[in-house]
């Protein structure tokens, strides 16, 4: 099982809101240039469009700031994990643990390296969706 940090659900949302917010901005462009909306409503909706999209974009921008810090800390326990791993097998072939315990170890750091890296992969997929 992969823990999703809390980057998920606020990237989720920004994402949302910002897809509409533009969704929004194409409709009102629509609606002025079919003649169905004064310009002056047109300039009033569209400046708080395009500010609240400033709003999203820079809260995007910090989402990924974190999101990129995050991807450098599981990286770390990546490379921990992984060293973990090694003295685990160190300490098998030297005959300083049983099969048993070896086995039960090894499932453990391997489920906990799955995991890590899963992260990784769903964060950075998440930061491509919005660069």
């Amino acid at each position: 099982m992969i823990i999703l940090g809390s980057w998920r659900e606020s990237f989720e949302t920004t994402v949302r809101e910002f897809e509409l917010a533009n969704r929004k901005k194409e409709a009102l462009r629509d609606l002025l240039e079919r003649n169905r909306m004064s310009r002056s409503t047109y300039d009033f909706l569209i400046k708080e469009l395009e500010d609240e999209i400033g709003r999203l974009k820079d809260h995007m921008r910090a989402l990924a700031k974190s999101m990129n810090e995050r991807i450098g800390e599981l990286h770390k326990q990546e490379r921990l994990i992984e060293g973990f791993l090694a003295w685990l097998e160190l300490m098998h072939v030297g005959g300083e643990i049983d099969d048993e315990t070896y086995n039960h170890q090894m499932d453990i750091f391997t489920s906990g390296l799955d995991a890590t890296r899963g992260e990784i992969k769903q964060i950075e997929e998440a930061l491509r969706r919005i660069k």
